[in-house]
């Protein structure tokens, strides 16, 4: 009898440590990212319509950060910085014909081996595993892109449809990440959002909404809600004509800016006006979940390390033939804008770029502080001011740390990146 006690009492003892142990694991992560989203077309960022009351509740529930950026300004970069927690330049998915740096490790990975059930749903033609998206995901799901031509159909509601049905079977702890894609240009009309307009800007919001209302179906079936992480944010954002062009194809602000909401149940709602960066959300993640970040990133754990000033980077090289390269130190943000050297594009890409409008060789220098539209160009190369950023960036673009590793794009891929205007 004694000795039943006594293993009753450890197994109880036991059952007490496990579930201290597990409590920084147990929380569930989603990740919910959508294509070209501006902040300021959201009703926490300002919209005065009703374009995302699902995200709204989540941004009144959790904690907002509305001076985020985005490292890149499109969609292949900017994801790729998001689940490494690396610049561009060090992850090595800058371009069509380059795929992310296959050694490094990345939030799928990461959490797999932690124990994680990793699941991904993408609904855009360069989160493939082409490009090294599939990497440490339990299961990884694109065949929404069989739906139809992104062009001509929404997918917002078959990806949903697709996640709830992967979620639902999942272990615990879980990590789900979908990326919605349907703002993305060709914005298309939807009925229930038919009175916001016809004009692309209407039907960019219509898009909103339509995907807002899948958002909120997907919050609703998540399994274990009440040891779930929430981070939702964006790639970039996009252009309507404030510095004559369209799309995303500039260092401007309306490309850069992106929306960041982090919902936890531990997590008291408010808001963090600081400045913050796609290289920032790896570490932050993983520290919500009590796991150790790969060394040497160079973000920080938003949520509980204090912002230090440092500057944010930007970089493109797309579209071609430009090369776009940037910084933001305090209220001052410079750009560097050159012609590429066609050397270091492959020959299959090499003719594929098309003409746009408002992209110039030059060196741009703006206060935000006192011109946040960007319209006064205050670059003198005799201010001190200005050859200090220009330093920066210098310094920052004259090195790079990945294995280079090319992709040739088929035919079909290539097809589809011309109809959707990348390329010619």
């Amino acid at each position: 009898m004694a000795h039943f006690k006594l293993a009753v009492v450890i197994a109880v003892i036991t059952a007490v440590l496990m579930s201290c142990s597990r409590r920084p694991d147990h929380y569930n992560l989603v990740l919910i990212t959508v294509d070209t989203l501006r902040p300021d077309h959201l009703g926490f960022g300002g919209c005065p319509r009703e374009t995302s009351p699902t995200i709204d509740r989540l941004a009144a529930e959790g904690m907002v950060f509305p001076n985020h950026y985005s490292q890149a300004g499109w969609t292949l970069p900017a994801v790729a910085t998001i689940l490494t927690g690396r610049y561009p330049k060090d992850h090595g998915a800058t371009d069509f014909h380059w795929s992310l740096d296959g050694g490094l490790p990345t939030l799928a990975s990461i959490l797999r081996r932690n124990g994680y059930t990793t699941l991904g749903y993408v609904s855009h033609l360069m989160l493939t595993p082409t490009y090294g998206f599939g990497e440490g995901f339990s299961r990884f799901d694109y065949t929404v892109l069989n739906v139809g031509h992104p062009h001509d159909v929404a997918t917002a509601r078959e990806l949903t449809d697709l996640a709830i049905e992967g979620v639902r079977g999942a272990g615990k702890p879980y990590f789900l990440w979908v990326h919605y894609f349907d703002p993305h240009f060709e914005y298309l009309s939807h009925p229930a959002f038919a009175s916001f307009g016809n004009s692309d800007i209407d039907r960019y919001d219509g898009e909103i909404a339509h995907t807002d209302f899948h958002i909120a179906r997907l919050l609703k079936n998540l399994p274990d809600k009440a040891h779930t992480i929430i981070v939702f944010t964006s790639d970039h954002g996009e252009e309507f004509g404030e510095h004559g062009g369209q799309f995303h194809e500039t260092l401007y602000e309306e490309v850069m800016r992106a929306p960041l909401v982090i919902q936890a149940p531990f997590l008291e709602p408010g808001v963090d006006r600081s400045v913050t960066e796609e290289i920032d959300l790896l570490p932050t993640m993983l520290a919500l979940l009590k796991i150790a970040p790969p060394e040497g990133l160079p973000g920080r754990d938003i949520l509980h390390e204090p912002a230090t000033g440092k500057p944010v980077f930007f970089e493109r090289d797309r579209p071609t033939p430009w090369r776009q390269r940037g910084v933001l130190h305090g209220n001052l943000k410079l750009c560097v804008v050159e012609v590429a050297d066609s050397a270091e594009i492959p020959p299959s890409s090499r003719g594929n770029y098309k003409p746009v409008q408002n992209v110039f060789p030059g060196i741009y220098l703006y206060d935000l502080a006192q011109d946040p539209e960007e319209t006064r160009n205050l670059y003198d190369p005799s201010d001190p001011r200005a050859k200090e950023l220009l330093d920066l960036v210098t310094a920052h673009f004259s090195t790079r740390r990945y294995a280079e590793t090319e992709v040739q794009p088929s035919e079909e891929l290539l097809k589809k990146l011309r109809s959707l205007g990348y390329l010619r």
